[in-house]
């Protein structure tokens, strides 16, 4: 039997990227046992995993800034034709190639385009919706300074920030799109009512965790991996470390890329103030299995973010590992956590009074009560995302895409 052949398109894939791409790449683990994938992708070396789903096509300029990509797609839409031709879906999961949907439908109208959105592109250039903040060019400059601390970035964004038209136009192109969370689709909805007609929410599988042997120590000790972003509300845990720091804790911060200087200026200063036993560690980049470590005897997750991340994986890995997320109700999180006993420890974006009542509630928390709930919190996120319902749903939307 001849397998329908899918074809990928992402910007990104393992190991570089983040939430998306993880995502991308545990979808495409089971579509492979389905269909004929080809991977085309920016990343020139790929998790050698990829190749045992199908075929890479490496196209490095996938990965240059978002308008010079976007021109690109539509120039090179003539050497897009033998790979979209023959493909009977296309999956577009990056939001950098939105518009590529519109070369597809150019090329081969009887493709059918399944758009999967992990941010918020369609809105915003950033890709970034700040709680209480409406998407604009004022907007997406000033994500852009308080992320990258550049005011020529920030200017060169908002004066770009116009082409982001282009997704919106794409949309039409989509013959199915998936969100990862209802929230995710209900803020789309405010600004792009028609989505409705054809968006379909299908939460992100959980990754593979590897069990770990749960210790709480008995000094509280705390995570924070948003490291030095704006958006991951960095400013939100400088302003409760004074007050945070008085109690007897360890706060692990680690960053997948470069903290600013005037941060690390501010949390030097804090660690002055407070000195041992009361210790902030700041870790830098870490491999997953010394992530993992963290999280033997962590108490607490922090993640005081700001904007509404649609499904964010490091709460999920949280509760699958056991550990307690100090979450901000933001995007996906309350369909996370709803239900669980970490519900009570979220807090309103942006509140620091919030938060740092959330942390001492941690800390008036046992040893073993901190194991009790870890156990529940296992239970539930692996209940509320079951790997085969999951992979059902992706299944039955593709084949429906197919017959349609």
């Amino acid at each position: 039997m001849v397998r329908p052949r899918l074809l990928v398109f992402t910007e990104l894939y393992l190991p570089e990227g983040s939430g998306g791409e993880l995502a991308t790449h545990l979808f495409l683990s089971f579509l492979s046992k389905y269909f004929d994938v080809t991977v085309v992708t920016g990343t020139s070396r790929p998790a050698p995993e990829v190749y045992r789903f199908g075929r890479v096509v490496v196209v490095p300029w996938f990965k240059d800034l978002k308008p010079m990509v976007w021109l690109k797609l539509l120039i090179n839409a003539r050497w897009f034709k033998r790979l979209v031709r023959d493909s009977q879906v296309v999956y577009v999961p990056s939001h950098k190639l939105l518009p590529i949907t519109t070369v597809v439908k150019h090329i081969n109208k009887d493709a059918r385009v399944v758009v999967h959105l992990h941010n918020y592109q369609l809105i915003s250039y950033t890709s970034i919706y700040i709680n209480g903040l409406k998407p604009s060019l004022i907007t997406d400059a000033l994500v852009e300074y308080l992320e990258n601390g550049s005011l020529l970035r920030a200017l060169a964004t908002g004066l770009i920030s116009w082409s982001n038209i282009m997704n919106s136009a794409a949309l039409r192109y989509a013959d199915e799109v998936i969100c990862v969370s209802k929230a995710q689709l209900k803020i789309l909805g405010r600004f792009i009512p028609s989505i409705g007609r054809k968006a379909t929410v299908i939460y992100n599988p959980l990754p593979p965790i590897p069990s770990i042997e749960k210790k709480p120590e008995e000094t509280p000790s705390m995570i924070y991996a948003g490291g030095g972003s704006y958006v991951k509300g960095f400013h939100i845990l400088l302003e409760a470390l004074p007050r945070i720091l008085k109690n007897n804790l360890r706060i692990y911060i680690t960053a997948g890329r470069r903290i600013p200087q005037k941060s690390l200026k501010a949390l030097k200063y804090v660690e002055k103030l407070y000195p041992s036993p009361s210790r902030v560690f700041l870790l830098g980049r870490l491999e997953r299995r010394q992530y993992l470590n963290l999280h033997e005897k962590a108490w607490a997750l922090l993640f005081p973010s700001i904007w509404e991340e649609p499904l964010p994986y490091a709460v999920m890995e949280s509760m699958a590992l056991g550990t307690i997320p100090i979450a901000s109700r933001v995007g996906g999180v309350p369909e996370i956590v709803g239900g669980s006993p970490a519900e009570e420890y979220m807090f309103m974006p942006g509140d620091v009074e919030g938060f740092v009542d959330r942390v001492d509630r941690v800390l008036t928390l046992t040893r073993g009560e901190l194991e009790d709930i870890g156990g529940k919190l296992r239970e539930h996120v692996v209940r509320r995302f079951d790997q085969r319902k999951i992979e059902r749903a992706f299944l039955n939307l593709i084949y429906k895409v197919l017959s349609s």
